[in-house]
Order: C-alpha cells, then structure tokens, then sequence
C-alpha cells in the first residue's frame, strides 16, 4: 500500500478546513477592515489660477515647463504636494534659485507654498512645473490639463495653453 504524499495530505487538510474557515467568517467571525483612505476636505479650494501656460518644444523633445499665476484667496496656507498630466509620465514642482556666485539653479521640490492671500508667479525666471518624459510633443494652441495637488488631498484642474516661448 502506497503512503500519500506530503503535497497530497496538505492538499486534503485544506480542502477540510478552508469551508469551515469560510463558513465561520460569515458567522460575526472578525473580518480585517480596508485600510482608511486619505480624508478629503469638503471645503472648496481657495485658490485660483491665471495665464497658464506649457511651453511649446520641438519634435523629439522629452521634457518641457509649464507656467501660470496662483492666487490663495483664503485665510490659510494652500501647500501644493504636486502635478499631474496626461501630457507627462513625470511632472514635478521645481524652484530656481540664484546661489551666493549669482548662479542660477534649478531643484525640484517636495512642495510649494501659497500663502494665504497672496500670489504665487510661476514662470521662466522661477519656481514652475517640470513636464518630464512627454507622452507626444504638444501642439500650439492646444489646451493641457495641469491638476494641482494640495497636502490636504484637494486638487485644481487647470488648461494651460501651448505657446512658443
């Protein structure tokens, strides 16, 4: 007479014991809860966008800037977290700064603040959204989505348009 397997036994113990274990959870057994999902302000977002703009690049080009002007109309800070489009695989929040040599550098950041009631001017001289590994080269004229991330999980959608720079 032939013994089973051990593959075999582990294979016959669970077909016995997984009904059990599944009947039982549908009796008040306890059950893992999903993990909580990031709270969502219902408040709406006091921030407004002007002059938003993708910088237009040549066939072949794999990144490019975008530029617009933020106004915080609120009483609080708005903390931008990030930037996504469809128009981009990467998108990130860049800074430039001038060092003590009176060179001027660009580094990509975590996140920019609006202050509450105040402006925020995004352009070629300064802080500015980085559209890295393009999807397609943009078109003049054309609109892109641009949607802007806040620390509190709010979001603006805004359309940048394509202009030569």
């Amino acid at each position: 007479m032939s013994r089973p397997t051990p593959l075999l036994a582990a294979l016959a113990l669970a077909a016995i014991l997984l009904p059990a274990a599944a009947g039982h959870a549908d009796h008040g057994a306890a059950v893992s809860a999903p993990a909580p999902q990031p709270r969502i302000s219902a408040r709406p977002l006091a921030l407004t966008a002007q002059g938003a703009t993708v910088v237009a690049v040549p066939p072949g080009a794999t990144e490019t800037s975008a530029f617009l002007t933020l106004r915080n109309t609120g009483q609080a800070p708005i903390v931008l977290t990030g930037v996504r489009t469809p128009l981009a695989r990467h998108a990130m929040l860049m800074i430039t700064r001038r060092d003590l040599q009176g060179l001027t550098g660009m580094s990509g950041v975590n996140t920019l603040t609006v202050a509450a009631g105040s402006t925020l001017r995004m352009g070629p001289d300064g802080d500015h959204l980085m559209l890295m590994d393009l999807t397609r080269v943009p078109k003049v004229g054309e609109k892109v989505p641009l949607t802007l991330t806040t620390r509190d999980g709010r979001s603006l959608t805004v359309s940048a348009v394509v202009r030569k720079p």
